[in-house]
């Protein structure tokens, strides 16, 4: 087996891949084989470089590899491997033998494959060399970004020879892949400056795979790349990926326009390599530019922060906010917003370059859009388009903008402002671009509205110790004005106050009668208003301070509020159910339309509790002397025997029942010892009550004898005058006669004894009632059974006799016998009706409710039957009295109502049963029925006494001319 000759092609290779190129083609024919691949060991793993034939398929380079291991060939099914040097010989379907002579020629091929690569390596280091250092020195340690982009697009377009070259720099990445943002280019036109694309198979290839797309468009032409660059229409072009530390950064582009040489593997090396080296140099220029940029920001956060720690007035803090968070962060407009005493809705209080429209119309709710979050969160909100986040909308209005697609921003970053006493809002900042801030200008936006947020406090601080200053100036002034002098002119000056310090332009006070009329009225700025528009006024008073709107104030007023002057500021509970005396109103407008807020409100409040406490306090004290009056004349009329005592026990007050009963005794009782009143055998229990009264808040009882009487005395501590000036702890005695107690309990014993009696023998006449009704009832049941049993069947026997004897008479006699036969029949109706007046058997026989539908159809008055509930069958008693009930209901019915219809409704329940009677009759008054009572009709007292018996209760409901219902309530 002779060695086949070496090929010249081998040894005329520049590069690895001419090299396997040739070496697949020159084994494919000797070994006379499917196919042929070249695999070349580079960076540490085996890598296909060359292959001819077909069937390669059937491999997937595993015995590639496991024969590069071993240093020998190895054979497996169809395939073959051959190591060579650093490469491998794979064969699919070969001549064994002929491999076999290749197999001997490899050690010719290694050194071919190294000889090649040495060229290849000393070719492409020595221009990459030097390529690198042309951009290292263009460079120059350069940390501007914009310099080294440029730079690294014009080094890649002279080192590769090409006229174009750009780089862009991701700036937003998605499912699809990525998106430039600016891109710096080489010789471009200026035309050029919008951001490209890199689709998600483009991404993986250039950052997963750190590979180098090469685009050709002989070649690709109508591929999905000639697409993405046919803004650029390349004749050839070459893309590299840029990134640094595993972060990808952007992409390296050049090309050509014009038709050329292809691209060899120095040329995509090359790129690559100026790529990795730029990569480096946009990193640590991006470094420096974000530490550049933190400085800078720190320092204007540290700016920021001093300007608005200076200002201590809130709309001053809040325009500072607005300026410096817009110049800080490049927004084009910003909004403070403002929570509303509701909680739930937020308004604009200060605004920058926002429309004018949109200012006045923006109400967003907490929890709603991207500022309602953030309110609700109490954390920053940051979307970076809001017309596709999907957020909502805060305010209808905004919504309606979003749907019409003229919502003039894009961007939109929400930071809550809080303080101490609770959220104050969010400062929301616009852009009419996509967001284009990162995350570290997001973080600092934190921190500038925590700056905000700690100004906002101070300057609210500041004013409502201001606002407090002031309105304890007003009030102090009001209340010495008044407490000095409430005569016309101090009660107008205190209107000029209140009116200044409510900011109004006018003020009005009005104070009232009894009667609730105006009395006297002072004014400030304003005509005196008519008595219409006082009453008016007077009509809007609500429980505390309330704000009038155009429409209830005086003439020329925009906006306007009221508050009541109360006396009654320590009752609180009648002050909140609108209780109390109202002394009169405090009035204040102004011409603009913007209603008071909460503080004026507040304020107004104030100003009227003080006004209210000072203009009550000469009511008061003509009330405390009308009080001390009117406890005098009860004293003085009490029947009680009340004495008042000071510190040492001396009377210094004697009312006339004390002196009616205890002088004639013991003489003069001012001026004599409280103490020594009573006998010997008694004082020692005063004396204790004396002690008790100083030191137990319920004081002291005691029984003592003065004289012949027996009095019964309670003693309490109370605070009086002593000479000197100074107070102490007297003592006041009431006591009463207990003789005339002894005669009134033996009266009320002796009235109880006898009520007693009374109750037992109505208790007693109760029982024989009782009795006495039933055996009635059983007296007519009796008469009634015999009546039919008895009468009736005599007579109906006789009346048969009778006809017999018709039948054989004639003429006249016959119609004498026919006669009488009529009188006999019309007396068995007669009998058999009295005696089912008496006791109806369908009561005994079928139960209540067919009595009572018989009943129904006896009355003379159109009479219907309702029955609601479970039916039942009652117990005999209440069956019966229900039906008597009802038959005395309706013969009354019959008798005075005059009734065109009437109605039985029977209501069954667990606990009894119902019964109501009702008519359509006459009616009349409890007058009208007394008085028949009186004349001895005892139709409802019946009814209501056989009710009692029965355990029952009776109701009554007539008005005259609209009937008359009986409402029968019985236990079961």
């Amino acid at each position: 087996m002779s060695l086949p000759p070496f090929p010249p092609a081998l040894s005329a290779a520049t590069t690895t891949k001419q090299f396997g190129e040739a070496l697949a083609a020159f084994a494919c024919k000797v070994a006379q084989a499917h196919g042929v691949r070249v695999w070349v060991m580079q960076d540490g793993r085996l890598n296909e470089v060359a292959c001819d034939g077909r069937g390669m398929a059937l491999s997937d380079g595993t015995l590639a590899a496991q024969a590069m291991a071993a240093g020998a060939r190895l054979d497996e099914g169809m395939l073959s491997a051959v190591p060579f040097g650093c490469g491998v010989l794979e064969f699919v379907g070969a001549d064994h033998e002929e491999v076999g002579a290749l197999s001997q020629m490899a050690p010719l091929l290694g050194l071919a494959l190294e000889g090649v690569q040495a060229r290849e390596a000393r070719q492409g280091r020595g221009r990459v060399a030097e390529s690198v250092e042309q951009l290292v020195r263009r460079l120059g340690g350069s940390l501007d970004l914009g310099e080294v982009l440029t730079a690294t697009a014009e080094s890649a377009a002279l080192a590769l020879g090409f006229g174009r070259a750009f780089v862009g720099l991701f700036s937003e990445f998605t499912e699809r892949g990525a998106r430039t943002g600016e891109v710096f280019t080489y010789g471009l036109d200026a035309s050029f400056t919008g951001g490209i694309g890199v689709g998600p198979v483009s991404f993986e290839r250039l950052m997963q795979r750190g590979e180098v797309i090469v685009y050709d468009r002989a070649r690709d032409a109508n591929s999905p790349l000639a697409g993405g660059l046919a803004e650029l229409n390349p004749a050839m072009a070459v893309i590299a990926p840029l990134s640094a530390r595993g972060r990808p950064l952007g992409v390296l582009y050049v090309d050509r326009q014009t038709p050329g040489p292809g691209l060899t593997d120095d040329d995509t090396w090359l790129v690559l390599t100026l790529a990795e080296q730029a990569s480096l140099a946009i990193d640590n220029a991006r470094l420096y530019s974000t530490e550049t940029r933190k400085r800078e920001a720190a320092e204007a956060l540290r700016e920021a922060g001093a300007a608005l720690a200076g200002s201590l007035h809130l709309n001053e803090t809040l325009a500072g906010v607005l300026e410096r968070g817009t110049s800080l962060f490049g927004a084009d407009a910003a909004a403070v917003y403002e929570l509303q005493p509701d909680g739930r809705t937020l308004t604009i209080r200060n605004a920058v370059g926002l429309p004018s429209e949109y200012v006045l119309r923006v109400r967003s709710k907490v929890g709603a859009g991207v500022t309602g979050r953030a309110v609700q969160r109490r954390e920053r909100v940051t979307t970076p388009d809001v017309r596709t986040a999907n957020l909502g909308a805060g305010s209808r209005y905004t919504r309606q903008l979003l749907a019409q697609g003229t919502y003039p921003y894009r961007g939109v970053v929400a930071l809550p402002l809080s303080t101490r006493a609770g959220p104050f809002g969010a400062l929301t900042l616009y852009w009419s671009a996509t967001l284009p801030l990162d995350a570290d200008d997001l973080a600092l936006t934190e921190v500038f509205a925590a700056q905000a947020s700690l100004a906002i406090e101070n300057a609210r601080l500041y004013e409502e110790e201001l606002r407090r200053e002031r309105e304890a100036a007003v009030l102090l002034n009001v209340g010495r004005l008044l407490g000095e002098d409430q005569s016309d002119r101090a009660l107008t000056e205190a209107t000029r106050l209140c009116a200044v310090a409510l900011n109004a332009a006018r003020g009005l006070i009005a104070l009232v009668g009894d009667d609730g009329q105006v009395t006297r009225c002072a004014t400030y700025n304003l005509h005196p208003p008519s008595a219409d528009e006082l009453t008016s006024l007077y009509a809007q008073l609500g429980r505390g301070p309330r704000p009038l709107t155009r429409r209830y104030a005086l003439p020329v007023a925009g906006s306007a509020l009221i508050v009541p002057l109360r006396a009654d500021l320590g009752n609180e509970g009648a002050a909140q159910q609108g209780r109390g005396s109202v002394l009169g109103f405090l009035y204040a407008d102004d011409p603009g339309t913007e209603a008071p807020n909460d503080r004026v409100l507040g304020l107004a409040r104030s100003v009227a509790d003080q006004m209210a406490l000072t203009l009550t306090r000469e009511r008061l004290l003509v009330a405390l002397a009308r009080e001390e009056a009117r406890y005098r004349q009860l004293a003085e009329g009490a029947h009680d025997l009340i004495l008042s005592a000071d510190p040492q026990g001396i009377i210094t007050y004697a009312n006339p029942a004390a002196t009616r009963l205890l002088q004639p005794l013991t003489g003069p009782l001012v001026g004599t010892s409280l103490l020594e009143l009573s006998s010997v055998a008694t004082r020692d229990a005063l004396y204790a009550a004396w002690d008790a009264a100083h030191t137990r808040p319920s004081g002291g009882r005691a029984d003592i004898q003065v004289g012949p009487y027996r009095l019964e005395a309670r003693l309490s501590a109370v605070r009086t005058g002593v000479a000197g000036g100074e107070a102490g702890e007297g003592v006041l005695m009431v006591a009463r006669d207990l003789s005339e107690l002894q005669t009134l309990a033996e009266e009320i014993t002796r009235r109880g004894q006898a009520l007693e009696a009374a109750t037992s023998r109505q208790s007693e006449l109760r029982t024989y009632l009782t009795l006495f009704t039933q055996a009635q009832e059983e007296e007519r049941r009796r008469i009634s059974r015999e009546l039919h049993d008895d009468t009736a069947q005599v007579l109906t026997a006789t009346t048969r006799r009778v006809a017999r004897l018709s039948r054989e008479l004639e003429g006249e006699q016959r119609a004498r016998a026919d006669d009488i036969l009529v009188d006999l029949n019309d007396a068995i109706e007669s009998v058999r009706r009295f005696a089912r007046n008496l006791r109806p058997s369908v009561l005994d026989d079928l139960g209540l409710l067919p009595a009572l539908e018989w009943l129904a159809t006896q009355a003379q008055t159109d009479t219907r039957l309702e029955v609601s509930g479970p039916e039942r069958r009652l117990t005999p008693t209440v069956e019966l009295t229900v039906f008597r009930l009802a038959q005395e209901a309706l013969n009354n019915v019959d008798k005075h109502a005059g009734a065109h219809s009437a109605a039985i409704r029977v209501v069954f329940s667990d606990s009894g049963v119902r019964v109501a009677i009702t008519d359509d009759g006459q009616g009349f008054t409890m007058a009208q029925a007394e008085k028949r009572a009186q004349d001895g009709h005892l139709g409802l007292i019946g009814l209501r006494e056989r009710v009692a018996l029965a355990g029952g209760e009776l109701d009554v409901n007539s008005t005259p001319g609209q009937g008359t219902t009986l409402i029968f309530d019985l236990p079961s």
